[in-house]
């Protein structure tokens, strides 16, 4: 995630909508990447942080209108009829509710979907399935991230480099049904850390996760060796069961 920002974008407020909390921001950020007018664009993203860095990376690239920001919450559909976006920028905490969404909002945005391909929760396919229209990255390249916004724009449908690589993980892990047990880059970094002794809070501050994100890949390690302690998952490891 080497783009994000948080110095947020110029900001200045534009709607005044019954409901949305003060501390959102309403946005106006507009420039080009064609001759065609700027689209309206919104962002929906639980993470704060991924948010603010999101706005500035897009705010450089042009092409878009930035009209409102908020979290994931009761009454986003009522809250983006008032702003009208053409694009929705939405996290992978979107998945459970993004076809619903689109079905009340007329007209539908285009949604470009934003993932973390190391976090096995976050995944491209039902993105994909539920109606995004683009999947990008959060630890893409500024330069490959305003690709993917730009070919969106020009009415395309669009991956950036690493959600194609997740993608294709997952095509071929349904493919594969013998092999879906193979751990993921993640999972054996934490199953390195744990074998050498680690508890789940010096797991998470070896690779800058929280201890939550540590005992949900515990779990998923552990199911995957069919074992239901640490200890027996160390020793299936030590005995050779499988190949991390």
């Amino acid at each position: 995630m080497g783009w994000t920002q948080t110095r947020d974008a110029p900001t200045r407020r534009e709607h005044d909508v019954d409901g949305v909390d003060n501390s959102l921001e309403s946005l106006d950020i507009t420039a080009s990447f064609t001759a065609t007018a700027p689209m309206r664009t919104v962002f929906v993203l639980n993470d704060e942080l991924l948010r603010h860095g999101l706005i500035h990376v897009i705010s450089q690239g042009g092409g878009i209108r930035l009209v409102g920001d908020l979290a994931h919450g009761p009454g986003l559909a009522e809250r983006l009829q008032v702003w009208q976006p053409e694009l929705l920028f939405v996290g992978a905490e979107t998945v459970p509710h993004l076809a619903t969404l689109l079905a009340e909002l007329n007209p539908a945005p285009k949604i470009l979907a934003v993932i973390d391909g190391d976090d096995p929760r976050e995944r491209a396919m039902p993105l994909i399935r539920a109606g995004a229209d683009a999947v990008i990255d959060r630890r893409s390249s500024a330069a490959d991230l305003r690709g993917t916004v730009a070919r969106v724009i020009e009415g395309h449908r669009a991956l950036d480099a690493r959600s194609a690589e997740t993608l294709i993980a997952e095509l071929r892990e349904q493919d594969r049904p013998a092999q879906s047990g193979t751990l993921t880059r993640r999972e054996r970094e934490v199953l390195g850390l744990l074998i050498e002794g680690l508890d789940n809070r010096g797991i998470a501050g070896a690779l800058f996760i929280s201890q939550a994100t540590v005992k949900f890949h515990v779990h998923n390690i552990k199911s995957k060796f069919g074992v239901h302690t640490r200890a027996a998952l160390v020793a299936a490891v030590l005995g050779g069961r499988r190949n991390a």
